[in-house]
Protein backbone atom coordinates (compact mmCIF):
# COMPACT_ATOMS: atom_id res chain seq x y z
CA UNK A 1 0.00 0.00 0.00
CA UNK A 2 3.13 2.48 0.42
CA UNK A 3 5.60 3.40 -1.80
CA UNK A 4 8.45 1.65 0.75
CA UNK A 5 11.26 2.19 -1.74
CA UNK A 6 13.61 4.80 -1.36
CA UNK A 7 12.70 7.45 1.40
CA UNK A 8 15.45 9.40 3.09
CA UNK A 9 12.88 12.21 4.48
CA UNK A 10 12.33 13.34 8.10
CA UNK A 11 8.58 14.57 7.98
CA UNK A 12 6.14 12.05 6.57
CA UNK A 13 2.18 12.84 6.22
CA UNK A 14 0.14 9.60 5.72
CA UNK A 15 -3.66 10.55 4.45
CA UNK A 16 -6.42 7.66 4.57
CA UNK A 17 -10.80 8.13 4.88
CA UNK A 18 -10.24 5.10 7.19
CA UNK A 19 -8.24 5.45 10.22
CA UNK A 20 -7.21 1.90 10.74
CA UNK A 21 -5.53 1.74 7.29
CA UNK A 22 -3.83 5.13 7.94
CA UNK A 23 -3.03 3.84 11.13
CA UNK A 24 -1.66 0.94 10.11
CA UNK A 25 0.04 2.18 7.14
CA UNK A 26 2.14 5.11 8.83
CA UNK A 27 2.93 2.47 11.63
CA UNK A 28 4.80 0.16 8.92
CA UNK A 29 6.37 2.91 7.62
CA UNK A 30 7.37 3.82 11.52
CA UNK A 31 8.55 0.43 11.79
CA UNK A 32 10.89 0.32 8.94
CA UNK A 33 12.30 3.54 9.24
CA UNK A 34 12.65 3.31 13.04
CA UNK A 35 12.70 -0.47 14.03
CA UNK A 36 14.47 0.21 17.37
CA UNK A 37 12.36 2.58 19.85
CA UNK A 38 12.40 2.84 23.85
CA UNK A 39 10.99 5.60 26.18
CA UNK A 40 13.69 8.08 25.52
CA UNK A 41 13.91 8.05 21.37
CA UNK A 42 10.33 7.69 20.49
CA UNK A 43 7.19 9.54 21.60
CA UNK A 44 3.61 9.40 20.17
CA UNK A 45 0.48 11.44 20.55
CA UNK A 46 -3.02 11.09 19.98
CA UNK A 47 -3.87 14.67 18.73
CA UNK A 48 -7.53 14.52 19.74
CA UNK A 49 -6.27 14.52 23.35
CA UNK A 50 -2.99 16.14 23.05
CA UNK A 51 -2.52 19.92 21.98
CA UNK A 52 -0.05 21.48 18.94
CA UNK A 53 2.47 22.98 21.72
CA UNK A 54 3.07 19.56 22.83
CA UNK A 55 3.95 18.21 19.65
CA UNK A 56 5.75 21.78 18.93
CA UNK A 57 7.70 20.86 22.25
CA UNK A 58 8.73 17.81 20.99
CA UNK A 59 10.00 18.45 17.89
CA UNK A 60 12.28 20.74 19.05
CA UNK A 61 13.70 18.50 21.83
CA UNK A 62 16.28 16.10 21.47
CA UNK A 63 17.43 14.05 24.94
CA UNK A 64 21.10 13.85 25.77
CA UNK A 65 22.93 10.71 24.28
CA UNK A 66 19.84 10.07 21.87
CA UNK A 67 21.12 10.40 18.42
CA UNK A 68 18.18 9.83 16.45
CA UNK A 69 13.90 10.07 17.79
CA UNK A 70 11.04 9.65 15.94
CA UNK A 71 7.70 11.26 17.10
CA UNK A 72 4.24 9.55 15.97
CA UNK A 73 1.36 12.00 15.68
CA UNK A 74 -2.01 10.34 14.44
CA UNK A 75 -5.95 11.97 14.25
CA UNK A 76 -4.54 15.45 12.80
CA UNK A 77 -7.40 16.91 12.46
CA UNK A 78 -5.41 20.37 12.46
CA UNK A 79 -4.72 19.65 8.76
CA UNK A 80 -8.12 18.71 7.20
CA UNK A 81 -9.85 20.27 4.77
CA UNK A 82 -12.60 23.45 5.94
CA UNK A 83 -15.75 22.38 5.93
CA UNK A 84 -17.60 23.72 3.38
CA UNK A 85 -20.74 26.28 3.88
CA UNK A 86 -19.51 26.83 7.40
CA UNK A 87 -19.60 30.64 6.26
CA UNK A 88 -16.27 31.01 8.22
CA UNK A 89 -12.85 32.83 6.94
CA UNK A 90 -9.58 31.37 7.22
CA UNK A 91 -7.46 33.87 9.74
CA UNK A 92 -3.70 34.53 10.19
CA UNK A 93 -2.23 31.22 11.42
CA UNK A 94 -1.67 30.65 15.40
CA UNK A 95 1.43 30.91 16.88
CA UNK A 96 1.66 27.00 17.40
CA UNK A 97 0.73 26.15 13.98
CA UNK A 98 3.18 28.65 12.12
CA UNK A 99 5.97 26.99 14.22
CA UNK A 100 4.84 23.72 13.15
CA UNK A 101 5.01 24.62 9.70
CA UNK A 102 8.52 26.70 10.02
CA UNK A 103 9.71 23.03 11.40
CA UNK A 104 8.26 20.87 8.97
CA UNK A 105 9.90 23.29 5.96
CA UNK A 106 13.33 23.11 7.94
CA UNK A 107 13.46 19.70 10.01
CA UNK A 108 16.36 18.46 12.32
CA UNK A 109 17.56 16.08 10.52
CA UNK A 110 17.99 13.76 13.48
CA UNK A 111 14.10 14.12 13.95
CA UNK A 112 12.01 11.88 12.22
CA UNK A 113 8.12 12.87 12.61
CA UNK A 114 4.94 10.88 11.57
CA UNK A 115 1.82 12.56 11.05
CA UNK A 116 -1.71 10.81 10.22
CA UNK A 117 -4.61 12.24 9.04
CA UNK A 118 -8.11 10.23 8.79
CA UNK A 119 -9.07 12.41 5.71
CA UNK A 120 -8.93 11.54 1.74
CA UNK A 121 -6.22 14.05 1.42
CA UNK A 122 -4.84 17.53 4.15
CA UNK A 123 -5.69 21.42 3.45
CA UNK A 124 -2.92 22.04 0.90
CA UNK A 125 -3.05 25.34 1.63
CA UNK A 126 -2.46 24.67 5.49
CA UNK A 127 0.91 26.04 6.56
CA UNK A 128 1.84 23.02 8.09
CA UNK A 129 1.29 21.18 4.28
CA UNK A 130 3.38 23.70 3.22
CA UNK A 131 6.39 23.19 5.15
CA UNK A 132 6.19 19.94 4.92
CA UNK A 133 6.08 20.10 0.73
CA UNK A 134 8.69 22.94 1.09
CA UNK A 135 11.10 21.25 3.74
CA UNK A 136 11.09 17.66 1.18
CA UNK A 137 9.22 15.82 3.29
CA UNK A 138 6.52 13.63 1.88
CA UNK A 139 2.58 13.27 1.77
CA UNK A 140 1.05 9.79 1.09
CA UNK A 141 -2.37 10.11 0.29
CA UNK A 142 -4.38 6.23 0.71
CA UNK A 143 -7.30 4.97 -1.42
CA UNK A 144 -9.70 2.62 0.58
CA UNK A 145 -8.95 -0.90 -0.73
CA UNK A 146 -11.40 -2.62 -2.92
CA UNK A 147 -13.54 -6.11 -1.74
CA UNK A 148 -11.19 -7.55 -4.70
CA UNK A 149 -8.18 -6.54 -2.75
CA UNK A 150 -9.49 -7.81 0.94
CA UNK A 151 -10.33 -10.86 -1.07
CA UNK A 152 -6.44 -11.63 -2.28
CA UNK A 153 -5.05 -10.14 0.91
CA UNK A 154 -6.75 -12.90 3.17
CA UNK A 155 -6.29 -15.76 0.46
CA UNK A 156 -2.60 -14.67 1.18
CA UNK A 157 -2.79 -14.16 5.30
CA UNK A 158 -4.38 -17.49 5.41
CA UNK A 159 -1.27 -19.39 2.99
CA UNK A 160 1.67 -17.96 4.92
CA UNK A 161 -0.55 -19.08 8.15
CA UNK A 162 -0.39 -22.65 7.05
CA UNK A 163 -4.24 -22.18 6.77
CA UNK A 164 -5.50 -22.49 3.09
CA UNK A 165 -8.71 -20.28 2.59
CA UNK A 166 -10.69 -22.54 0.82
CA UNK A 167 -13.51 -21.45 -2.47
CA UNK A 168 -15.99 -18.78 -0.90
CA UNK A 169 -14.34 -18.53 2.60
CA UNK A 170 -12.55 -15.08 1.67
CA UNK A 171 -15.24 -13.58 -0.52
CA UNK A 172 -17.74 -14.08 2.51
CA UNK A 173 -15.27 -12.52 4.67
CA UNK A 174 -14.96 -9.18 2.83
CA UNK A 175 -19.07 -9.11 2.42
CA UNK A 176 -19.16 -9.57 6.86
CA UNK A 177 -16.97 -7.01 7.33
CA UNK A 178 -17.05 -4.24 4.24
CA UNK A 179 -14.31 -1.49 4.41
CA UNK A 180 -13.43 -1.75 7.76
CA UNK A 181 -9.85 -2.80 7.42
CA UNK A 182 -9.81 -2.78 11.39
CA UNK A 183 -12.27 -5.47 11.35
CA UNK A 184 -10.96 -7.47 8.83
CA UNK A 185 -7.48 -7.93 9.75
CA UNK A 186 -8.65 -8.70 13.58
CA UNK A 187 -11.55 -11.17 12.48
CA UNK A 188 -8.88 -12.78 9.99
CA UNK A 189 -5.99 -13.44 12.63
CA UNK A 190 -9.62 -14.69 14.68
CA UNK A 191 -10.35 -17.27 11.87
CA UNK A 192 -6.25 -18.44 11.65
CA UNK A 193 -6.17 -18.94 15.14
CA UNK A 194 -9.53 -21.06 15.25
CA UNK A 195 -8.51 -22.79 12.13
CA UNK A 196 -4.77 -23.98 13.83
CA UNK A 197 -3.55 -24.98 10.44
CA UNK A 198 -6.10 -26.53 9.04
CA UNK A 199 -8.44 -24.97 5.83
CA UNK A 200 -10.31 -21.68 6.89
CA UNK A 201 -13.72 -22.67 5.37
CA UNK A 202 -17.10 -20.59 4.48
CA UNK A 203 -18.74 -22.25 7.46
CA UNK A 204 -15.86 -21.11 9.59
CA UNK A 205 -16.41 -18.01 8.35
CA UNK A 206 -20.13 -17.82 9.19
CA UNK A 207 -19.64 -19.05 12.35
CA UNK A 208 -17.26 -16.76 13.53
CA UNK A 209 -17.58 -13.60 11.83
CA UNK A 210 -21.07 -11.87 12.23
CA UNK A 211 -22.55 -10.50 9.25
CA UNK A 212 -23.09 -6.49 9.03
CA UNK A 213 -24.95 -5.14 11.29
CA UNK A 214 -26.89 -2.73 8.91
CA UNK A 215 -27.46 -4.86 5.80
CA UNK A 216 -29.19 -7.33 7.89
CA UNK A 217 -31.17 -4.54 9.39
CA UNK A 218 -32.06 -3.79 5.74
CA UNK A 219 -32.67 -7.20 5.27
CA UNK A 220 -35.12 -7.38 8.49
CA UNK A 221 -37.42 -4.24 7.53
CA UNK A 222 -37.70 -5.52 3.80
CA UNK A 223 -38.51 -9.19 4.98
CA UNK A 224 -41.73 -6.96 7.39
CA UNK A 225 -43.13 -4.75 4.96
CA UNK A 226 -43.44 -7.82 2.79
CA UNK A 227 -45.16 -10.11 5.33
CA UNK A 228 -42.33 -12.61 5.70
CA UNK A 229 -42.14 -12.61 9.40
CA UNK A 230 -40.81 -16.23 10.13
CA UNK A 231 -37.74 -14.36 7.83
CA UNK A 232 -37.54 -11.64 9.66
CA UNK A 233 -37.01 -13.94 13.04
CA UNK A 234 -34.42 -15.71 11.26
CA UNK A 235 -32.23 -12.94 10.75
CA UNK A 236 -32.48 -11.72 14.48
CA UNK A 237 -31.53 -15.19 15.24
CA UNK A 238 -28.63 -15.90 13.52
CA UNK A 239 -27.26 -12.40 14.73
CA UNK A 240 -27.96 -13.06 18.03
CA UNK A 241 -25.66 -16.13 17.88
CA UNK A 242 -23.17 -13.53 17.49
CA UNK A 243 -24.09 -11.65 20.15
CA UNK A 244 -26.14 -8.23 18.65
CA UNK A 245 -27.45 -6.00 21.34
CA UNK A 246 -31.70 -5.46 20.89
CA UNK A 247 -31.26 -1.93 21.56
CA UNK A 248 -28.66 -0.59 19.49
CA UNK A 249 -30.77 -3.26 16.76
CA UNK A 250 -33.91 -1.19 17.69
CA UNK A 251 -32.56 2.17 17.44
CA UNK A 252 -31.27 0.81 14.07
CA UNK A 253 -34.73 -0.78 12.62
CA UNK A 254 -35.73 2.86 13.58
CA UNK A 255 -34.00 4.53 11.30
CA UNK A 256 -35.05 2.20 8.04
CA UNK A 257 -38.21 2.79 8.99
CA UNK A 258 -37.68 6.58 9.37
CA UNK A 259 -36.07 6.48 5.88
CA UNK A 260 -39.40 4.68 4.63
CA UNK A 261 -41.10 7.59 5.96
CA UNK A 262 -38.89 10.40 3.91
CA UNK A 263 -39.13 7.80 0.74
CA UNK A 264 -42.54 7.95 1.11
CA UNK A 265 -42.97 11.49 1.32
CA UNK A 266 -40.67 12.27 -0.95
CA UNK A 267 -42.67 9.95 -3.86
CA UNK A 268 -45.86 11.44 -2.87
CA UNK A 269 -44.32 14.85 -4.20
CA UNK A 270 -43.96 12.93 -7.30
CA UNK A 271 -39.80 12.49 -7.03
CA UNK A 272 -38.31 9.55 -9.03
CA UNK A 273 -35.86 7.21 -7.64
CA UNK A 274 -32.65 8.55 -8.30
CA UNK A 275 -33.86 12.50 -7.28
CA UNK A 276 -34.85 10.53 -3.89
CA UNK A 277 -31.74 8.98 -3.74
CA UNK A 278 -29.73 11.96 -4.40
CA UNK A 279 -32.01 14.28 -2.19
CA UNK A 280 -31.21 11.17 1.18
CA UNK A 281 -28.08 10.76 0.05
CA UNK A 282 -28.63 7.06 -0.26
CA UNK A 283 -27.90 4.06 -2.23
CA UNK A 284 -30.44 3.91 -5.44
CA UNK A 285 -30.73 0.61 -5.48
CA UNK A 286 -31.91 0.80 -1.77
CA UNK A 287 -34.61 3.42 -2.67
CA UNK A 288 -36.18 1.66 -5.47
CA UNK A 289 -36.50 -1.41 -3.34
CA UNK A 290 -38.12 1.01 -0.47
CA UNK A 291 -40.87 2.69 -2.63
CA UNK A 292 -41.74 -1.20 -3.94
CA UNK A 293 -42.08 -2.03 -0.25
CA UNK A 294 -44.30 1.15 -0.01
CA UNK A 295 -46.93 -0.23 -1.62
CA UNK A 296 -47.54 -2.97 1.34
CA UNK A 297 -47.76 0.23 3.96
CA UNK A 298 -50.59 1.42 4.78
CA UNK A 299 -51.62 5.09 5.61
CA UNK A 300 -50.05 6.07 8.68
CA UNK A 301 -48.65 2.30 10.11
CA UNK A 302 -44.97 3.90 9.50
CA UNK A 303 -45.58 5.94 12.58
CA UNK A 304 -47.82 3.24 14.68
CA UNK A 305 -44.24 0.39 14.20
CA UNK A 306 -41.83 3.81 15.61
CA UNK A 307 -44.25 3.65 18.39
CA UNK A 308 -44.08 -0.02 18.91
CA UNK A 309 -40.19 0.08 18.80
CA UNK A 310 -40.22 2.43 21.27
CA UNK A 311 -41.87 0.89 23.61
CA UNK A 312 -40.08 -2.14 23.37
CA UNK A 313 -36.97 -0.22 23.73
CA UNK A 314 -38.40 1.00 27.26
CA UNK A 315 -39.73 -2.39 28.34
CA UNK A 316 -36.52 -4.01 28.05
CA UNK A 317 -34.83 -1.02 29.62
CA UNK A 318 -37.03 -0.71 32.53
CA UNK A 319 -36.33 -4.63 32.94
CA UNK A 320 -40.18 -5.47 32.54
CA UNK A 321 -38.81 -8.00 29.57
CA UNK A 322 -35.33 -9.70 28.34
CA UNK A 323 -34.63 -8.28 25.64
CA UNK A 324 -34.60 -11.05 23.37
CA UNK A 325 -38.24 -11.94 24.25
CA UNK A 326 -39.34 -8.42 23.68
CA UNK A 327 -37.73 -8.29 20.52
CA UNK A 328 -39.09 -11.70 19.19
CA UNK A 329 -42.41 -10.27 20.53
CA UNK A 330 -42.30 -7.32 18.77
CA UNK A 331 -41.47 -9.06 14.80
CA UNK A 332 -43.84 -11.69 16.13
CA UNK A 333 -46.63 -8.96 15.98
CA UNK A 334 -45.12 -6.94 13.50
CA UNK A 335 -47.68 -5.81 11.04
CA UNK A 336 -48.63 -2.69 8.99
Amino acid sequence: MLPLGIINRMVYLVCCVEPSIARYSAKKLLNKEFPTRDEWNYVSFNMADSSLSDLCGEVEFLPLGVERKAIYAEDCAFLKKAERGSGKKKKTPEAKVQALADYCAHPNEQIDLFLVLYEEAPDEKNPIVEGIKAGGGQIITLDLPKEADFVSFAKRYCEKHNCPCEKGAAEELAKRVGTDYGSFRKNLEKLVAYANGEPVTLQTVKKLVPPKLEDNTFAMSDALTRGRVPEAIRIYRDLKIHGVDEIRLINMLANQFRFFDSVAFLDAKGMGAQAIARELKSNPKRVEITLRNLYHVKRGSLKKIQEELYQTEASILSGKEKPEFAFERFLANFAL
